[in-house]
This record gives C-alpha cells, structure tokens and sequence, in this order.
C-alpha cells in the first residue's frame, strides 16, 4: 500500500468504483477526504481524476507525503479509517489502496486543458482558507468536462499553494473560469489571500515556445517540434564530434547526462529563443501575410539543408 520514490516521497493510490446512484455523494466525500489528508502533517500533495468511462471506469485519487512513516500515521489514523468507511457503501467492491508505480504527474491526463494556479495566502488564514478549497473543489467538479486536480499547499519556501484544474477542452475550462459561480467564490476568498497568478500549460515544450498574446494560445505541436530539431540538430553533431571523446573516460551514464544537460541548455536559451524569433509569424499566422505563411515552411527546409550540408563531413 505505500510507495517510497527516490525523492523520500510516500505515495497512496486509492481506486473506487462509484455506483451510480452515488456519484454526488462520493463528489462531496472524496473534498472531505483531499481537506483531511492536506492537513495532516507531512502531507505534500493530493491529485484526483473522477471516472471517466469508458477509458477509467473508476476514481482515482494519489495522496503524496514527505516519508513512509507520515503516510503510515494518516493511513492507520482514527480520521482516515472513519472516512474509509463513510465511502464503502458509496462503491462497488469497497475501496482499494494500490501502488503508486510512478510520480503524481504521471497521473495528468495527456489530452486536457490545463489551468495552473499559485494563490498567495494572507498569515493566519490557512485554515479558512482550507475551508475555501474543499467549496470551490465542489463547485468545478459540478462544471462540464471536469477530468482532475492537483493540490499543494506551500511548504517551507515555496511561494503559495498550488492549484492545478484540468477540462477536457479550452472551451470547458473556459466556462468554469469565467462563470459567476467561480467569480462569487474568488470574491470570497479575497479576505483570505494577497494575490494570485495563473498560467495556461497547454504546450508540449512549455517555456520553449509562447503563447500567442492575442489569443493566449501555443503553436501547432508539430510546428515547435520542427524548430526543437532545426535547434537541437546541430548541438548534438558537434557534440559527438567535440565533446563525446572527453566524456569517454567517464562512466557512461554520467558521460551522457553531461552531454545531454549541455544540449538541452543550449537548445533551450540562445537557440530556441533565436528560432522562435525567426519564424514567429509562421507560429502564429493568424492576421499574417499569407505568403509568408507559406513560404516560411520552404525557409525551414532550406535551413535543414544547410545544416546538413555544413556538418556533412564533420562526423
């Protein structure tokens, strides 16, 4: 039933498959639970993912804390076990604890829109501001499209607690976020915080490529890939030709984390930025001149050609 990672984590996976007539009911349990497991100590994390046939017939929630020993005291407390219980006649078969084979992000959905968001908490407001998570959880699982959370509160120098809400589509989460529900909630809530800031993860290179500031969204998924192999190319070649030879002294696995940490660096500073600059109309081409549009794909295959050409014979 526990998970140690790496890290020193411990990791609970608990699967419920909810009966029909009780889905409303399990909804408003499985708040009291993520509010119980959040404010016990050690508690780092809690993510959950409500059924979603016919791919996840079961509910799934992952509570993550700081060792096995902090995990051990919450599963075998008084508080859980009387939760365990409120939840068996709201399932079929009971509730089953598993393994958690890998981290909690591993648990994000691979095709949903994501809103992430870190609210700064005023000094002394924690609790009450507990007590405004588990109705606003209540509140966006009510919203079409739904698929999860994830909830960490802050812990030692983190800046805040960290919300992230996924929809099956932008235009579900859209709804949620701009619904007068939300916006009566987050009005409550403004005695308790000091401010917020969101930030949409929709990309599959996040922090490579930027969204579109008219429309708030990221570039086709194949368009960025191209420009990660125009960047990315040419820093592998030269290093198998400059760098590999002196790595080979060291123990394989370091010597290819050195090479792919400098890689990545690179790609990911002076060139990605470079790239983006250069075909930021191509990336956005709404309101753009159509012959560039598409000439721009032509320009991007010339430019393999000449990296190809110049490193040719260099290998």
């Amino acid at each position: 039933m526990l998970s140690t990672h790496d890290s020193g984590n411990a990791n609970l996976v608990l699967c419920a498959r909810v009966r029909p007539d009780k889905e409303s009911e399990f909804a408003h349990w499985h708040v009291r639970w993520q509010t119980a497991v959040l404010a016990a100590p050690g508690a780092l994390s809690f993510e959950y993912r409500p059924p979603a046939p016919p791919d996840q017939e079961e509910a799934i929630a992952l509570a993550t804390f700081d060792s096995t020993d902090s995990l051990r005291r919450w599963r075998h407390g008084d508080e859980c076990r009387a939760l365990i219980a409120q939840a068996v006649p709201l399932v079929e078969g009971g509730i089953v604890m598993q393994l958690a084979g890998q981290a909690a992000a591993g648990y994000i959905p691979q095709h949903s829109a994501t809103e992430l968001i870190v609210t700064q908490i005023k000094p002394g407001m924690e609790q009450a501001y507990r007590a405004f998570a588990e109705r606003i959880q209540k509140a966006q699982e009510a919203f079409p499209g739904y698929v999860g959370s994830f909830v960490q509160p802050p812990h030692q120098k983190e800046p805040g607690w960290t919300t992230v809400i996924r929809f099956d589509t932008e235009e579900n989460l859209e709804n949620w976020l701009n619904s007068p529900r939300r916006a009566a909630l987050i009005e409550e809530s403004e005695d308790l915080t000091q401010g917020f800031a969101a930030q949409r993860v929709d990309t599959s290179f996040p922090g490579w490529v930027p969204t579109d500031p008219a429309t708030g969204k990221p570039p086709s998924i194949w368009k960025t890939a191209c420009l990660v192999l125009l960047t990315l190319f040419p820093v592998v070649v030269l290093e198998l030709k400059f760098l590999t030879p002196h790595l080979r002294t060291l123990n394989p696995a370091l010597g290819t984390f050195v090479g792919n940490a400098i890689s990545v660096a690179l790609t990911t500073w002076p060139l990605m930025p470079l790239a983006v600059r250069a075909f930021h109309r191509w990336l956005f081409p709404e309101n753009q001149p159509r012959w560039l549009v598409l000439t721009s794909p032509i320009v991007l295959l010339c430019c393999y050609a000449l990296e190809i050409a110049l490193l040719w014979r260099l290998l």
